[in-house]
């Protein structure tokens, strides 16, 4: 997939109006079997895919009522060991947002990727250790930025050493394969861990500049050794992707679409961009009917 067909296909899924319902969103279990993960992050699902569990030390999975938290053993493992980790430095908890659908697939809107229970959403905003969380805010959060609008870096009266640390160690873990963040919010760890020092390089190269991002962290892992249908992503390009043209380049289309949001009423996108195709390989059709 193009990058401008990403990019298309990320506007499209932002939106539950423009978005067309996906078959992959109606099923509730995941298929039985031995655990592989079939295609790639944009375009694949999986089989034996595992529930995390909604509360467990130093996380909290947001909005259950999406059937959302399902992914393979090594996502599970991954969520499990940063909440402990969360919690025994006391960053706060995380509060855990979409994983994968119990079968992967195409989601009905919200993301073009998490496909094959190998991406997961961590948000920003940690909740205070011990207090207990609500389940009104469970069900319907509120999502806090950590960058305001039209700024190159992450805002200093919200993102905190606790936040730095909790992207480090996530880029850390050798299963992962990189993080996507909001532009500004990789300027700034760039500025705040220098590139060519305490090998601060090799995991700055894993975190990513994206789109939007600027609420919660994206991490994807590796293909896993047991899926060997499992398409893996490029590796990230070579250094630890803090030069100064990039991150002109990336706000100077930030600030493009930020203006033609603000051309159209309500701040909404101007045309409405129809749905794009969501295809999967064709040895993951037969999930949609597997017991």
């Amino acid at each position: 997939m193009t990058r401008l067909a990403v990019l298309l296909a990320m506007m499209v899924a932002s939106s539950p109006s423009l978005a067309a319902e996906s078959p992959w969103s109606r099923q509730t279990t995941p298929a039985q079997g031995p655990v592989r993960v079939i295609g790639g992050y944009t375009e694949g699902c999986i089989a034996g895919a595992v529930a995390l569990p909604l509360d467990g030390p130093g996380y909290a999975v947001l909005r259950p009522q999406r059937l959302r938290y399902f992914g393979h053993p090594d996502l599970i493992a991954v969520v499990r060991d940063l909440g402990a980790r969360a919690a025994a430095q006391g960053w706060g908890t995380l509060l855990v947002g979409d994983l994968s659908q119990p079968r992967g697939g195409p989601m009905s809107y919200g993301h073009a990727s998490h496909e094959a229970g190998l991406d997961v959403d961590i948000w920003l905003r940690l909740w205070p250790s011990g207090q207990p969380f609500p389940e009104a805010e469970r069900r319907d959060p509120t999502e806090v930025s950590m960058v305001r609008t039209g700024a190159e870096t992450a805002d200093p009266e919200r993102w905190t050493p606790a936040h730095a640390a909790l992207v480090r160690a996530a880029a850390q873990d050798p299963r992962v394969a990189r993080l996507f963040v909001n532009p500004a919010i990789k300027a700034t760890l760039c500025a705040d861990f220098p590139p060519d020092q305490d090998g601060n390089a090799r995991w700055l190269r894993k975190v990513r500049s994206w789109y939007g991002h600027d609420a919660h962290l994206h991490i994807r892992l590796h293909c896993p050794a047991d899926s060997p249908a499992c398409e893996p992503q490029d590796p990230p390009p070579p250094g630890a992707g803090c030069e100064a043209e990039g991150f002109a380049w990336w706000f100077d289309r930030i600030a493009g679409r930020l203006a033609a949001r603000t051309q159209a009423p309500g701040g909404a996108q101007a045309t409405p961009v129809a749905s794009p195709p969501q295809s999967v390989p064709t040895d993951c059709e037969a999930l949609l009917s597997a017991r």
